[in-house]
C-alpha cells in the first residue's frame, strides 16, 4: 500500500509543474495586454492633444499675403488697437487670430426646419431654393459672431452649396468684421464705474429693424432678444435693456441693427467754440480732446 502512494505522488508532481508553467503562461499575455494596453492610453492622449493643438493657430506655418500680414508675422505689429484705430483693413483673418488669441466664436439660430404651419425648430443655417427646369438647387446659410468678451466682436454671414463652405466663410467674414466698442457704467443708479456695460444710449437700423440699447445698473443681465445676446456677451457686456421698433421677425434685420448700434459707441462729438458747428468723429477714446 506504502508503494502504491508514493508512486500516485511520483505520478502527480509533474501534473502539478505542468499546472503551474501552463499559470505562468497565462500570467505573461495578461502582463503584455497590460503594457498595451496603457501604449494604448498613451496614444489617445497624444491624438487628444493633437485635436486640441489643431483648432490653435500656427503662426509659424502661416503665409501672409498682405502687407499688414507680413508686419504681424514680423513682430512689427503686435496690437489689434493700432490696426482698428489706424483703419487699415483686415484682408486675412490669420491677423485677427494672431493678435487676439483668445477669440470665442458661435454660430447662430437664423434657420428653421421644416413642419408644419411654421413649426419647426430653429436651426443654426438658413435653407433657401431655387426652383430650375433641372430641379431644386438647395443653399445655406449661416451666420457667425466672434469675440473676446472683452471689448472685441465681429459678425459674418455665409451663404454656400453646403454647409461647411458656409460656415467656414461666415466664421472668416466674422474676424474680418471685427471691431472695438466702448464699455463703461452708463446707468444713474449705479455709478459703479466697472466696465460692465455701455457708456451711453445708442441706436442702430438695418431695415426697418431699429435697436436701441440703454445702459443698465449691475445685476440686470442681458435684457435682449435670446441671439442679440450671444453678441453682446462676446462683446464683454454683462448688463443693458433694449428696445426694437419694426419687423423684428427678421431675425438677419435684427442681429445687423444690434452690431451697427454697437458700432457707434465708438463714435462722439466734438463741438467747436468758435463757429457752433459741432461735428461727429468715429474713433478711439484716445483722440477725445
Amino acid at each position: 500500500m506504502a508503494k502504491k502512494k508514493t508512486e500516485e505522488k511520483k505520478a502527480e508532481e509533474p501534473k502539478i509543474e505542468e499546472l503551474q508553467e501552463e499559470e505562468a503562461l497565462v500570467e505573461k499575455p495578461k502582463e503584455g495586454l497590460a503594457t498595451e494596453l496603457g501604449e494604448v492610453k498613451e496614444i489617445e492622449e497624444v491624438i487628444v492633444e493633437e485635436v486640441k493643438k489643431k483648432g490653435a493657430f500656427e503662426k509659424e506655418s502661416w503665409k501672409p499675403r498682405t502687407s499688414l500680414g507680413l508686419k504681424v508675422k514680423n513682430g512689427e505689429v503686435t496690437g489689434i488697437d493700432y490696426v482698428l484705430d489706424s483703419r487699415i483693413k483686415i484682408l486675412e483673418p490669420e491677423v485677427v487670430d494672431a493678435l487676439l488669441p483668445n477669440l470665442s466664436t458661435d454660430l447662430l439660430m437664423v434657420g428653421q426646419s421644416k413642419g408644419k404651419f411654421g413649426g419647426g425648430q430653429k436651426r443654426i443655417f438658413k435653407q433657401t431654393q431655387k426652383k430650375t427646369q433641372e430641379g431644386n438647387k438647395p443653399k445655406f446659410a449661416t451666420f457667425a459672431v466672434t469675440g473676446n468678451e472683452d471689448g472685441y466682436v465681429g459678425v459674418g454671414y455665409g451663404k454656400s452649396k453646403e454647409t461647411v463652405p458656409a460656415r467656414e466663410k461666415a466664421l472668416r467674414h466674422a474676424k474680418l468684421n471685427i471691431i472695438k466698442i466702448r464699455r463703461g457704467c452708463g446707468n444713474w443708479r449705479c455709478g459703479c464705474g466697472d466696465p460692465h456695460t455701455i457708456p451711453f444710449k445708442v441706436s442702430g437700423k438695418c431695415g426697418s429693424v431699429i435697436m436701441t440699447l440703454i445702459p443698465a445698473p449691475k445685476g440686470t443681465g442681458l435684457i435682449v432678444e435670446k441671439e442679440c445676446q450671444k453678441v453682446l456677451k462676446l462683446a464683454g457686456i454683462k448688463d443693458i435693456w433694449s428696445r426694437t421698433e419694426g419687423q423684428t421677425r427678421s431675425k438677419l434685420n435684427l442681429l445687423y441693427a444690434c452690431f451697427d448700434a454697437l458700432q457707434k459707441l465708438m463714435s462722439f462729438k466734438i463741438s467747436q467754440k468758435n463757429t457752433g458747428a459741432s461735428n461727429i468723429v468715429e474713433g478711439s477714446s484716445k483722440a477725445v480732446v
